[in-house]
C-alpha cells in the first residue's frame, strides 16, 4: 500500500493534505481523487457557492511528486462542459 495526499487547488494555492490515504495504488488514487472533485462541487452547487474558486485535486505520492492531476470541469457530465445541451 502506498500513500496518497489529495490537496485541492484553489487558484494558485494548495489546500494540502497533510494526512495523506493509503491505497494500493494509482487506479485507486484516481478513483478517489475523481469522487472527492465530485463531492466538492456538489457541495458547492447544494450552497450556492457565490465565488467558488477551487479548480483541482492534484494527488501527490510518497515522496512529495505529483502523480495525478484531476481539474474538476473534467468530472462533469459532458454536456455541462459545453455549457448545456
Amino acid at each position: 500500500m502506498a500513500r496518497y495526499f489529495f490537496h485541492i487547488k484553489d487558484g494558485n494555492d494548495l489546500i494540502r493534505d497533510e494526512e495523506g490515504t493509503e491505497l494500493p495504488g494509482l487506479e485507486e488514487a484516481r478513483a478517489k481523487a475523481i469522487l472527492a472533485a465530485r463531492e466538492i462541487l456538489a457541495q458547492a452547487i447544494k450552497t450556492a457557492e457565490p465565488e467558488f474558486r477551487l479548480n483541482a485535486i492534484v494527488v501527490h505520492d510518497e515522496d512529495g511528486g505529483q502523480v495525478i492531476f484531476v481539474p474538476f470541469i473534467e468530472v462533469l457530465p459532458q454536456n455541462f462542459r459545453r455549457g448545456g445541451a
